[in-house]
């Protein structure tokens, strides 16, 4: 316990020593889950350091272990900022768009607005709005989705099924891979689920067919799934480049 506290003490003061040269920071945060079922905020920072390079630092990864109201989320904030010495040196504050969220700004912005002012000291993620956006032209596809995903935990369930699929892609002369489900909290999970497993999509519908039967001959995955599914990989596509500008837009005020 002592060497963890001496260590953290170190890397703590090594971080106030970097960060006092620092004229501005942009400061992003959001509520994370472990999981242990308990609920962290960290808060990020991003500037340019005295070698004119671009650095992101965890400042604080506080725990909250109470309601997520807008109260509790400023307070954490705010005490991180404070404890590092830069509430007069925020540039921009980068949070989701949940409504908690928004007030919170409304007792962040009078402690943390001393360098830019309040006017653009609010950023709300645009990457969190592609992933509204997104997920609500999925919910059209859902259903398909989900057998997708019930294939994939199908075969991911055992070793000796992951195996059984590799001999049958070697025997059809196909390279085998793994295949991952997507996240909820992540749109583009499902677009590198879909891209990944289109590619097989004879060898992995033969398959799934012969391993997975349904009532009737019926198959888990029919070629309409297939057929819509490489429609929506199309259209997720066009998603990932309006998010790459994101990112740039995000990161090039700070040059």
């Amino acid at each position: 316990t002592r060497d963890l506290t001496k260590y953290f003490t170190k890397r703590h003061d090594k971080l106030m020593d970097t960060l006092k040269p620092v004229s501005s920071v942009a400061l992003t945060s959001d509520i994370w889950s472990g999981n242990a079922k308990e609920d962290y905020l960290p808060v990020v920072a991003h500037f340019i350091n005295s070698d004119w390079q671009l650095e992101k630092r965890i400042l604080g990864m506080r725990l909250i272990d109470c309601s997520h109201n807008a109260e509790n989320i400023d307070e954490h904030i705010a005490c991180v900022a404070s404890d590092f010495g830069i509430s007069d040196k925020n540039f921009s504050i980068t949070l989701d768009n949940a409504s908690a969220n928004t007030k919170s700004m409304g007792k962040l912005t009078p402690l943390l607005s001393g360098y830019v002012g309040s006017l653009l000291l609010h950023q709300r993620c645009a990457c969190h709005i592609i992933n509204l956006i997104v997920k609500a032209g999925l919910d059209s596809f859902k259903d398909m989705l989900n057998n997708f995903r019930t294939a994939i935990s199908f075969l991911n369930a055992s070793n000796q099924r992951i195996a059984a699929y590799k001999s049958y892609c070697i025997a059809m002369g196909v390279r085998p891979r793994k295949f991952g489900l997507d996240m909820d909290v992540r749109w583009n999970s499902t677009y590198l689920m879909l891209k990944h497993l289109i590619p097989h999509r004879e060898t992995f519908s033969v398959w799934i067919t012969t391993n997975y039967p349904l009532k009737d001959g019926e198959s888990l995955l029919t070629n309409k799934h297939w057929d819509i599914a490489e429609k929506y990989l199309l259209s997720l596509n066009s998603f990932m480049i309006p998010q790459l500008f994101c990112l740039v837009f995000i990161i090039q005020p700070l040059h």
